[in-house]
């Protein structure tokens, strides 16, 4: 029977590790002298007393690295990861049989399936020479079949096991570009988009960029998603709190964000860009439209960067509450590309697709001169390319196959659905 269990744990209790010292003297046998060794040996002195210190301990670290905090895999995670160890070894050793973690959105760990035609597709790239084979008609459907084809020309030597340019292979860039004009109204263009392994290491890449020391200061949301306060300390910045108001419905007031930008030029911090989670995590809260263009002409005017983390566009579950991007709140302002730099963020963990251990995501970084591009694809080099698996499923989230039409029969091969509707102008979902 699964039970999941909440509540209090008492600490595990510290454990003090000693160094024991074995040490081993060899002296020479005086009856028999060795010719390499001098009167003078060092084997016949008496060895150094081991250091009383290690090499690398909490004291001679980097102090950034002490003060990143990061609960969403923290203490409480630790402690069960310690019971489910328990629970293994002596079964029956707690008044539950299985631990529930539900500290972080991964779905596929608590049972959610993945979406057939994502999978079907990332298979016939990654073992292609299935694709000529007569029974792969009878395992994969022919949009996974043509899809995977269209892929595997646009990567170079049709090569998933290889290294690919560092923003992303080019054609799955097109692939998403595309998508984001489809969604926006408003034209991308591939050169700014860049493949990472999930959104966490874009907002990493973008925190190196603006942050140069602890008087620069990041805008970002309390309550918020862990990940920023940690990236903020970790590359040895200013985290500059804004408080969402949870009788508004976690709203953001432009008032609150003055407010904290005036407290902390007071202190001499340099504000440099401002993070929104829309919808948000984790609070779940959708902003207006006019919210939107608050907060964009906010920044104009402040000239900070606007980071807009994007990943749960697709969690949106209020029938009056849509998501806009704020690429097209800012576009549809008359805003464009040298009025405002902003950074979106978006994932393949969330949505409906969940897949978290895949990693895929990308930035989308407009607004920033050539001078500066060249600084970001720099950084991006430095880890070579993202997991290409990750780029595909980014591109594959960013063009879900097409919805078909015939004799009122609605199939969509991406939610794995068939659904007959025969008394329907045009079938719903």
């Amino acid at each position: 029977m699964r039970r999941s269990v909440i509540g209090s744990a008492k600490a595990l209790s510290n454990r003090s590790c000693q160094n024991h010292w074995n040490v081993l003297l060899l002296r020479p046998l005086a009856s028999s002298p060795s010719r390499f060794m001098s009167s003078t040996s060092v084997l016949d002195s008496p060895p150094p007393p081991p250091s009383s210190m290690p090499p690398v301990s909490l004291d001679n670290i980097n102090p950034k690295v002490l003060k990143c905090e990061y609960a969403v895999r923290g203490e409480i995670v630790t402690l069960a990861q310690a019971l489910q160890e328990e629970l293994k070894s002596k079964p029956g050793s707690h008044p539950f049989d299985e631990i529930l973690y539900c500290n972080i959105g991964n779905p596929q760990s608590l049972g959610q399936q993945p979406i057939t035609f994502f999978r079907e597709v990332l298979a016939l790239c990654d073992h292609p020479s299935i694709l000529d084979r007569s029974e792969t008609q009878g395992l994969f459907s022919a949009d996974a079949i043509e899809r995977a084809w269209q892929i595997l020309d646009q990567i170079p030597g049709r090569a998933t096991g290889a290294y690919s340019h560092s923003q992303g292979i080019k054609g799955l860039r097109d692939t998403i570009a595309a998508g984001i004009e489809a969604r926006d109204g408003f034209p991308a263009d591939p050169n700014d988009i860049f493949l990472t392994d999930g959104a966490s290491p874009a907002v990493h890449m973008m925190m190196q960029l603006l942050i140069r020391s602890e008087k620069d200061g990041i805008l970002c949301p309390i309550p918020q998603y862990p990940l920023y306060s940690a990236s903020i300390a970790l590359h040895g910045g200013a985290l500059v709190p804004y408080y969402l108001d949870e009788a508004t419905g976690w709203g953001l007031e432009v008032s609150e964000l003055k407010k904290q930008l005036a407290d902390a030029k007071s202190k001499g911090i340099t504000p440099r860009a401002l993070v929104v989670i829309n919808p948000g995590n984790p609070t779940g809260q959708v902003l207006a439209e006019d919210n939107q263009q608050g907060i964009v002409e906010f920044c104009k005017q402040e000239g900070l960067v606007l980071l807009a983390d994007e990943v749960y566009q697709e969690n949106v579950y209020v029938p009056e509450k849509k998501f806009d991007s704020f690429k097209k709140v800012a576009r549809s302002m008359g805003y464009g590309e040298k009025d405002i730099s902003l950074v979106s963020f978006q994932s393949v963990s969330k949505g409906y697709y969940g897949e978290c251990g895949k990693r895929g995501g990308y930035m989308e970084v407009t607004g920033f001169g050539p001078e500066i591009r060249e600084q970001i694809y720099k950084v991006a080099s430095v880890n070579l390319c993202s997991n290409i698996s990750g780029q595909i499923l980014a591109s594959l989230v960013m063009s879900p196959p097409k919805v078909n039409f015939f004799s009122n029969l609605f199939v969509s091969y991406a939610c794995d659905i068939w659904i007959y509707n025969p008394g329907l102008d045009q079938p719903k979902l």
